[in-house]
């Protein structure tokens, strides 16, 4: 009897290790919440100038999207973060309050589908 005890109290113990084991890994790894190419500011830039209306051309995640300020031949291509839980979808017109602006927070760098490297601003709408 002693024996089996002492069999399922190291067998209950190995499951607990493993878990928590996981458990730990899981919390350590961030990498996977982290955009690759987004480089943040230490502090928020100035407004980009921009129309009123940005619209989305690809979305990254649901709260992160690449999208273009203006017209699409006038306009720049931006990376829009939304903290808020709003989700964006493909060719979505977002709007730009008036008394809010679309503020830089940072860099975003990209390769195109030809191979090109670009950079483009990260901004919010604050």
């Amino acid at each position: 009897m002693k024996k089996y005890l002492i069999f399922f109290g190291g067998f209950l113990t190995g499951i607990i290790v493993t878990f928590l084991f996981f458990y730990i890994i899981k919390l350590s790894d961030n990498s996977k919440e982290e955009l690759p190419g987004l480089t943040m500011f230490s502090e928020v830039g100035e407004c980009i100038q921009s129309e009123n209306v940005i619209e989305v051309f690809q979305v990254i995640r649901p709260n992160v999207a690449l999208a273009r300020t203006g017209d699409w031949g006038d306009g720049i291509p931006v990376l829009l973060i939304n903290y808020d839980g709003k989700t964006y979808y493909d060719d979505q017109k977002v709007e730009v309050p008036a008394n809010k602006c679309a503020r830089q927070v940072g860099t975003y760098q990209y390769q195109t589908n030809n191979g090109m490297l670009k950079t483009v601003p990260a901004v919010i709408i604050e």
